[in-house]
């Protein structure tokens, strides 16, 4: 397994394990443009992992400031495995890719939020040092 940062060749796997593994529906085009405004923007990170030169996984980050932090701070805006390579290391070792990434550029916290359904994910976060800390809400305008 190979873990590096994400290249533009990398954004149809994506689109893929967003679909059939998370049930999103992703315009690959409208994607494309959004992932490559968060490049452009320079706060943003993703990282892939591949298996035989296939994006098997991904993980998204965006660096943030934030009245309470001296540094900087980090949050974890996707993670996602296709279902046939889970359950192998290969999430807990993304989330590693990120923190070493976050912990270089002397950002002190990670946060991430996981939909009340996925229960499974709160357990895999738990696992890999994560608490609950507080609700999120959400207000579409």
């Amino acid at each position: 397994m190979i873990y590096r940062k994400y290249e533009s060749k990398d954004i149809t796997a994506i689109r893929d394990i967003l679909e059939k593994d998370l049930g999103y529906n992703c315009n690959l085009d409208k994607l494309k443009i959004r992932v490559d405004e968060m490049i452009k923007r320079g706060n943003y990170q993703i990282f892939v992992a591949c298996y035989d030169n296939k994006v098997v996984g991904f993980i998204g980050c965006v660096s943030y400031l934030a009245f309470e932090l001296e540094n900087e701070g980090m949050k974890i805006i996707a993670l996602a495995v296709s279902k046939e390579y889970r359950r192998k290391g290969i999430g807990t070792e993304l989330l590693k890719t990120a923190e070493y990434w976050a912990k270089e550029n002397s950002i002190e916290v990670v946060l991430l939020n996981s939909g009340l359904q996925r229960a499974d994910a709160h357990i895999f976060y738990e696992s890999q040092g994560y608490f609950k800390k507080s609700y999120g809400f959400i207000k579409r305008i």
